[in-house]
């Protein structure tokens, strides 16, 4: 035996209805309990909600949208930085320089040289 649905409206409204000091019969209660039911079914017609993957896109949106920022912030650092470690080391403009871990300054022409 399942705990149908419209049971479990019924005694809700059952005990509300004692709360509430309203009167009813037991086939009053059960009418409406089924009432109840047929309206929590069409609930989403009446009042949308978003399914759960829209929620999810928004937060993929949102963390990715913020990780393209911070890349891009730091892909200028880092050309900013090249170019200051050139001017310093006075190396020619053209000439492609990386900074490498730990503040390794390498060249790259032909081959590659650590300059610093």
């Amino acid at each position: 035996m399942s705990y149908k649905r419209e049971d479990y409206y019924a005694e809700g409204l059952s005990e509300s209805f004692d709360e509430h000091g309203i009167t009813a019969t037991p086939e009053q209660i059960k009418a409406i309990a089924l009432d109840m039911a047929g309206y929590a079914e069409h609930e989403s017609q009446a009042f949308y909600t978003p399914p759960a993957s829209d929620r999810i896109a928004d937060i993929e949106r949102g963390w990715q949208a913020k990780y393209n920022e911070l890349k891009k912030e730091f892909e200028k650092y880092q050309g900013n930085a090249e170019v200051a470690v050139k001017k310093a080391l006075r190396v020619y403009r053209d000439a492609s320089v990386s900074i490498g871990e730990h503040g390794e300054v390498l060249a790259h022409g032909g081959r590659t040289e650590r300059i610093q």
